[in-house]
């Protein structure tokens, strides 16, 4: 199972592993990204493909203006069609959309991501297309015939079906601190003891690993040492949430200590984006009760899903989703501390490098 090709708008094709794209796919994913306050802007399809061969071959996702997201393909006599809501109308953020097929089993799944408001909505039907190469050529050859809205950031192409939801956030050589001391997070099995902020050592349910595109929302984030308390760089997923705690947060919140999510400590001097890749590995620990676990000399959330739980169907497609298959998927109530707000975290960051603080405590 791998990821097969990228494509980021106005740039080239990345193909990873084989060089050439296959000539179908009976299983796989499409992920893409898409910036929905363009979508409201400037109406469209969001991809349109090969227009010249409709109605008898029709590849095209669109979203509508009572904030639903539609997406049409027919070969010939056959025809899938999946409809999803994306929320109260205005609907704005950044919207991550997984199309899933899987063409033997008769089985296709539309999930919806609002990247800014956390939601997550899906519909599955019971039949699947599989993609052929005319439709693989289009997606991602450049030359190619289609439309593409300018809202679109990036899509990707798996010969698998990608997990959804909350994603694993640290990279797998993170260091963990256990009943048995620090260890690479990759190396932790379920019931493993790992040290937590509030509760001591508390068993975990799950760990595991899963394999990204290293674009878009999915673009690792470095935390530079010796910032942060940090010993050496710390390598995370843009929506990891940090805790920091210190006079200034004090002072501006109200409260000892704080999450806030890495992609908002980015400022080109204490955390930084890092290279664009083709993929990268990022790995979660989920425990009962979400918590502050200590990951390579800062704390830092476990894997935080929520109330996924209540919507079986849903999180049987995340990360974790065989512990959801076996009904033993923790419901988590609230985050282990308060969440900054995308503003407040950047006021936060402002105010500590007009300060010149040589680290965050």
């Amino acid at each position: 199972m791998t990821w097969l090709a990228l494509r980021q708008m106005g740039g080239q094709t990345r193909r990873i592993g084989k060089p050439e794209l296959p000539a179908r796919l009976d299983i796989g994913t499409l992920v893409l990204e898409l910036d929905l306050d363009e979508i409201a802007r400037t109406r469209g399809p969001v991809l349109r493909l090969a227009p010249r061969m409709e109605p008898q071959r029709i590849f095209a996702l669109e979203a509508t203006s009572d904030g639903r997201m539609h997406f049409l393909r027919r070969h010939g006599p056959d025809v899938s069609h999946l409809s999803i809501g994306l929320g109260r109308v205005p609907v704005t953020g950044q919207l991550r959309i997984s199309y899933h097929w899987d063409h033997r089993r008769g089985r296709s799944l539309l999930t919806a991501e609002n990247l800014t408001s956390g939601t997550i909505r899906q519909h599955e039907a019971a039949f699947a297309l599989p993609l052929l190469a005319g439709e693989i050529g289009a997606l991602f050859d450049t030359d190619r015939e289609g439309q593409r809205h300018s809202a679109l950031n990036w899509l990707g192409l798996a010969d698998h079906w990608q997990t959804v939801g909350p994603t694993p956030g640290l990279a797998p050589r993170t260091e963990i601190v256990t009943a048995d001391g620090p260890r690479p997070i990759a190396t932790i099995r379920p019931g493993d003891l790992v040290l937590t902020a509030d509760n001591g050592l508390q068993p975990v349910l799950w760990q595991g690993g899963i394999e990204v595109p290293a674009i878009g929302r999915f673009r690792p984030v470095r935390l530079i040492a010796p910032y942060f308390g940090l010993g050496s760089d710390l390598i995370v997923q843009p929506s990891q949430r940090i805790a920091l705690s210190g006079a200034d947060v004090e002072y501006h919140f109200g409260e000892d200590e704080v999450l806030v999510e890495a992609r908002y400590l980015v400022n080109g001097e204490t955390a930084v984006w890092e290279a664009e890749a083709e993929t990268s590995i990022c790995h979660g620990l989920l425990l009962e009760r979400h918590a502050l676990i200590a990951a390579g000399g800062v704390w830092t959330e476990s894997l935080y899903l929520g109330r996924i739980a209540a919507n079986p169907a849903l999180a049987r497609t995340t990360a974790p989703g065989a512990l959801a298959a076996r009904g033993a998927l923790p419901v988590h109530s609230r985050p282990a501390r308060r969440e900054l707000l995308e503003f407040e975290a950047l006021e936060l960051s402002l105010a500590r490098l007009r300060r010149r603080a040589p680290r965050a405590v």
